[in-house]
């Protein structure tokens, strides 16, 4: 083999190692009320930023995605911004891609249900169920909120839900913003209240 053939090969070989990927990732479908329980905090902002950094234990990357102009519906945010990590993302020839992640751009502004912050891959309750875009809506000239999870990858179970469970989690076609928070609140006033030891304990790690 000549040395130019092998440097080739040996390079192709290095570039192979830094890439890390995995096969889209899928969600148990989850109703309003649990979007509402299992989170940590409620919030509404605009992304402002989206930057990507090494981990300090290493090969792991992680996506920042500062978020500002904020509404908190639930939970407590001290800060005027707020910092959400994601796993994944891309520094220099080095990339790691959880395929199914719901995107968060910078500029668009989102409700989001976040549970486990610097904690689990996603820290979002349900992946896309948990995350509803704000937009403007020329016509009735007010804020609609719409549902991430349209863009979601289709589940590979060959078993499907009944509609009126695997839609529990969505609002109304383009319901206002106004609207959509109040539902929240109803769903926080109804909730069971806390025992002895506290709040109850968020969900846990399962999306």
């Amino acid at each position: 083999m000549r040395p130019r053939d092998a440097w080739a090969i040996g390079l192709g070989m290095r570039l192979l190692g830094w890439q890390t990927r995995v096969d889209a990732l899928t969600a148990i479908p989850r109703t309003f009320a649990e979007l509402v329980e299992r989170a940590d905090c409620v919030l509404i902002g605009t992304v402002m930023r989206v930057t990507t950094a090494g981990g300090a234990e290493g090969e792991k990357i992680y996506t920042y995605v500062t978020l500002e102009d904020l509404d908190v519906l639930k939970g407590a945010v001290p800060d005027p911004t707020y910092v959400l990590r994601v796993r994944g993302g891309v520094v220099a020839t080095h990339a790691e891609v959880y395929p199914g992640l719901p995107p968060l751009e910078a500029g668009g502004r989102y409700i989001l249900f976040v549970q486990g912050n610097f904690r689990d891959l996603f820290p979002v309750v349900g992946l896309h169920q948990g995350v509803f875009r704000v937009e403007w809506d020329a016509a009735r000239q007010q804020e609609v909120v719409r549902p991430l999870q349209d863009e979601a990858p289709p589940r590979r179970s060959a078993a499907r839900l009944p509609d009126s469970q695997s839609r529990s989690a969505r609002p109304e076609d383009d319901v206002t913003v106004e609207a959509f928070v109040q539902r929240i609140a109803a769903h926080l006033h109804t909730r069971p209240s806390a025992g002895p030891g506290g709040a109850p304990a968020p969900g846990g790690t399962t999306p």
